[in-house]
């Protein structure tokens, strides 16, 4: 077998040979996969990473992967804590002469092997124990090497009308035989490369909870969250969370390419980024705050979405479409969240998903900030889920409350608190969350199932390093609301005693309504989720709410997951932040207007009446 080194492996344009780097760099390796890719010759680079090293992907002309991509992916399971966006980075290591001949062999059989998709193999010896694992890879979200995303474009944005019949009329979820739970964990998860790089198992939860964090080259864990009754469906769903966070941080199917102001665009092609909501321009240029000021002269960056109302394609600003897009030349006007992002088996499925989510925080924000009585739903008694998680929370001294938060989306949304009833006076007083679906009953085991979860999370969160619950550290924040920047600061302070104020607002002093009697005749049965959809978004429409629906699909998972991923954008919803001068209630007339044509108030609210203090969503 013939050996290179990175000189002679640039130099050869044809022939097979293993490349030997023992010093190398992120710019080198994207060097040696497109000069790889441009000439007829097979490489298996074998490079050293300390105690590590790494054989493989095989570089040829049309490989499944690059050495780029495979790279910058190994890197970036290491959560940030190296610059891997660096061309520049050095990696280097020492052989260890026990294991040469076996290193050799690995990549003789990579060269022998025939590769075909979804993915490219890669084997990592572990020097100092003489064992070694194989994966394989592929470029996820893309590649700019190898599989370089194409260009954004209205022509792609559209969410066809087709039907999707429903085989149960209760059950929203088509079937996918290739998402049971060995399909995903195969596709999906990989410690090495990922794109899920860790699943963790909570047995402390008052669910079984498991966590799957995605691999994004990021300080903060990030991933998907599954709460079920048995650890195998808890996993399940916490893959299934984990895509929808992957493809909604930033574009993985397309290249974004459309920078212009919105003045150029005009209302016709693009969204007036006035209709979303701004920050408070009081805060603007505080440390926390990352926007900056909205003009319409400003340039954005812009990705298309699909007006489910207008049946056409419509521009939206990419901060708003993708949460965490990277890079201090992009600038933002708005704070976004994963607000409004779906999953599904269909585009269809994905996009009303997402858009119940968008009914849920848009209903919790708006009791929360009109800080006006709602109507209590009592506990369903028939399902035993729900009646189990009330007696979890009695048990440590937290009573349920349900209330209904639903406004003009019509969609049911409920709102579960649970307060505490003991004997400790140093105990959490409260805790919220909330849900929205077409079931009231779907919605209600959404919210109660969270809000019990973080009863029983909380002690564990208090004593976290840096104590992100305890009480001296959040009790500054009801006097300077700017101090609260993270989840945890918007879930603890409204656990203080001194903020119940806050929440008994919502809490009405009434009789407790049946669900059957709060939502007379739902939940209708669904013949077809595509119909539903429709009714849905006409339904809003002549609320005066237009709904949009932004592709996020990563092309891998979509074609071997049969997986969609869509963001929701309802322009003029209240949308879900972090961060208290993050908040985004001014140029919402909704807000003003619908508590009172709700009947909750006797006249249209005003700006300076409303209750903006720091909400408790968790």
């Amino acid at each position: 077998m013939i050996v290179l080194d990175a000189k002679g492996a640039l130099a050869a344009t044809s022939g097979t040979a293993m490349v030997l780097l023992e010093q190398w760099t992120l710019g080198l390796a994207e060097e040696l996969s497109r000069h790889a890719l441009a000439h007829p010759v097979v490489q298996v680079p074998v490079r050293l990473d300390g105690a590590l090293t790494v054989v493989g992907p095989v570089l040829r002309p049309g490989a499944a992967a690059c050495l780029c991509c495979a790279e910058y992916q190994r890197l970036a399971t290491a959560g940030g804590r190296v610059p891997w966006r660096s061309p520049a980075l050095a990696l280097a290591g020492l052989p260890s002469p026990a294991l040469e001949e076996g290193i050799a062999a690995l990549a003789d059989e990579l060269l022998q092997g025939t590769e075909q998709e979804p993915g490219a193999t890669v084997h990592v010896v572990h020097n100092g124990r003489a064992t070694w694992s194989t994966h394989r890879v592929r470029p996820v979200g893309g590649c700019a090497v190898c599989r370089p995303l194409p260009p954004d474009s209205a022509e792609d944005a559209a969410v066809p009308a087709v039907p999707r019949p429903l085989p149960d009329p209760e059950v929203l979820r088509a079937a996918n035989s290739l998402t049971d739970k060995a399909g995903l964990r195969a596709a999906l998860y990989d410690e090495r490369f990922g794109p899920v790089r860790r699943l963790v198992r909570s047995e402390q939860s008052v669910f079984s909870l498991t966590s799957a964090y995605v691999t994004d080259g990021r300080l903060v864990e990030d991933g998907g969250y599954g709460r079920a009754t048995d650890f195998d469906s808890s996993e399940r769903i916490a893959l299934f969370e984990g895509v929808e966070r992957l493809a909604g941080m930033r574009p993985t199917g397309h290249r974004t390419v459309l920078r212009a102001s919105f003045e150029s665009l005009g209302s016709e092609r693009a969204v007036d980024p006035e209709r979303l909501g701004l920050p408070d321009p009081a805060h603007q240029g505080h440390p926390a705050s990352r926007t900056v000021p909205y003009t319409p002269q400003l340039a954005l960056d812009w990705v298309h979405g699909w007006s489910l109302t207008r049946g056409r394609a419509v521009a939206v600003p990419e901060h708003v479409a993708y949460w965490d897009v990277p890079g201090p030349d992009r600038p933002r006007v708005v704070y976004e969240s994963s607000n409004g992002c779906g999953l599904g088996n269909s585009p269809q499925e994905a996009a009303l998903y997402g858009l119940f989510e968008v009914a849920e925080r848009d209903a919790f924000l708006m009791a929360w900030y009109a800080a006006t009585p709602l109507r209590r739903i009592a506990v369903p008694a028939e399902d035993p889920v729900v009646a189990q998680l009330a007696d979890r929370a009695a048990l440590v001294g937290y009573r349920l409350t349900l209330l209904d938060a639903g406004n003009d989306f019509g969609i049911p949304a409920v709102v579960a608190v649970c307060r505490y009833r003991g004997d400790d006076p140093a105990a959490p007083r409260a805790f919220l969350a909330a849900g929205a679906h077409h079931d009231p009953r779907a919605a209600i085991r959404s919210a109660v199932a969270e809000v019990v979860t973080n009863v029983h999370e909380s002690a564990a969160r208090a004593l976290d390093p840096g104590r992100p619950r305890a009480p001296e550290r959040l009790r500054p924040m009801l006097e300077q609301p700017e101090l609260v920047v993270s989840l945890d600061d918007h879930v603890g302070l409204g656990t203080l005693p001194e903020a119940q104020g806050r929440l008994e607002a919502l809490v009405a002093d009434a009789r407790e309504l049946d669900w059957r009697e709060a939502w007379p005749g739902a939940p209708t049965p669904v013949a077809d989720l595509t119909a539903l959809l429709g009714e849905t978004v006409r339904r809003l429409s002549g609320e005066g709410l237009e709904v949009i629906a932004v592709s996020q699909d990563e092309p891998g998972i979509r074609d071997r997951l049969g997986l969609h991923c869509v963001k929701v954008i309802v322009p003029g919803s209240l949308p879900m932040t972090f961060g208290h001068v993050n908040h985004r209630t001014r140029g919402l007339p909704r807000l003003l207007e619908v508590p009172y044509r709700l009947g909750r108030v006797q006249q249209p609210l005003r700006y300076h009446e409303l209750a903006i203090h720091p909400h408790p969503f968790p």
